[in-house]
């Protein structure tokens, strides 16, 4: 599917940093501040990593100023020498570092607080910044950012530390973007799926949205699937989201908008059910999963009989590939039977841990409107 836009106003985000390159850190920022800029209609289009050298740092800006129209760079504002992000950055645009006299003041302020009575020279770089810079303080560190507008494009330097680097992004950076027009007007819809392949779902919903000017896209949260659609125009797109929902139904739980597991806690949670269930499949993930300090007084993992009317008796077995170690298995056997009733039979497929992780929402998927229909 051709899913190629002119999109204008586009954000790239670049993270720096050894440890990011390394993985010896997960990088959240860049995640965490696409989402965040995303709810609010933007643009992201790119996200990138750099180690700690300026050569590398520098390409990298380069590289994604040449097809975006901000940039936001996190990380490598530090006092230390592996801190190089504002040389790159000013090499980048061929701008000189000026001092910064306000910045230099609350950092030895800051310093001083925590003891130090002559901060060390080393922090003096942390004031340095590109000629025309517009300084994003930091309330949380010493690490000052920085705003720089270049030829229509917009340049945001924050600090790496995530309790640094987000307020600022709230604080700053979003209201920056909205008043240069990166925000957009559009459209988003997102369901769970479940008992459905992505590869057979995505066929189907891709030829359904082809013929309209929304895209589709998906995200694979094993065992579920969450199908994604976007739009900019309200009445096209509301046509469309019913078109999708009408196909997708047999693959919801509720709404679609919350997995089996978390559905049934906030259940227990709220009635007066309770639940006596005797697990010989999960190993403990369906006790660890929907246990809870608010569902701990309604549930019970016990092999005690309960005669109470409110009481709903789950039996379940099976998973014997799994935990015979069987190789070359495609599918294995669940059996889930409530008060002594007939049992449900399932073949979930195979994938090794991860069957476990299915068949536990499939369990909460059948617990589901047994209460809510009966009420238990």
């Amino acid at each position: 599917m051709q899913r190629e836009k002119n999109i204008s106003h586009k954000i790239a985000i670049l993270a720096t940093g050894d440890e990011v390159c390394a993985g010896d850190i997960i990088n959240s920022n860049s995640q965490e501040i696409a989402l965040r800029l995303s709810v609010q209609g933007m643009h992201i289009r790119m996200h990138m990593a750099a180690p700690d050298t300026i050569n590398e740092i520098e390409k990298a800006i380069q590289f994604l100023l040449d097809t975006h129209d901000a940039l936001i760079i996190t990380g490598g504002l530090g006092p230390t020498s592996d801190d190089l992000t504002r040389y790159a950055l000013a090499n980048a645009i061929n701008r000189p570092l000026n001092f910064d006299t306000d910045t230099w003041n609350a950092i030895c302020v800051r310093l001083q607080r925590f003891g130090y009575q002559s901060p060390p020279e080393s922090n003096r770089q942390q004031a340095f910044f590109p000629e025309g810079a517009s300084i994003i303080p930091n309330p949380n560190g010493t690490a000052a950012g920085c705003i720089v507008e270049l030829n229509n494009q917009r340049i945001y330097m924050l600090p790496g530390p995530p309790g640094e680097c987000l307020p600022m992004l709230d604080n700053v950076v979003i209201d920056s973007l909205k008043l240069a027009d990166f925000q957009h007007v559009g459209f988003h819809e997102k369901w769970l799926l479940f008992g459905v392949s992505e590869g057979m779902i995505a066929e189907k919903l891709d030829a359904l949205v082809k013929p309209y000017h929304c895209t589709t896209g998906y995200r694979l949260c094993y065992p579920y699937i969450e199908f994604k659609l976007h739009g900019n125009e309200k009445k096209e797109f509301m046509h469309v989201a019913q078109i999708v929902k009408s196909t997708i139904q047999p693959y919801l739980i509720d709404n679609g908008k919350f997995i089996a597991s978390e559905l049934l806690k906030k259940i227990l949670s709220e009635t007066n059910c309770f639940l006596d269930i005797h697990d010989h499949a999960t190993g403990g993930l369906l006790e660890a999963t929907i246990k809870t300090p608010k569902t701990f007084s309604y549930v019970s993992f016990s092999e005690e009989k309960t005669s109470s009317l409110n009481h709903l008796r789950i039996k379940i077995l099976g998973l014997k590939e799994f935990w015979e170690n069987k190789k070359n298995c495609t599918n294995t056997h669940l059996e889930i039977k409530f008060n002594e009733a007939k049992a449900i039979t399932i073949d979930l497929p195979f994938r090794d841990q991860r069957v476990k992780q299915y068949a536990v929402e499939f369990i909460c998927q059948q617990i589901l409107p047994i209460l809510t229909q009966k009420g238990y």
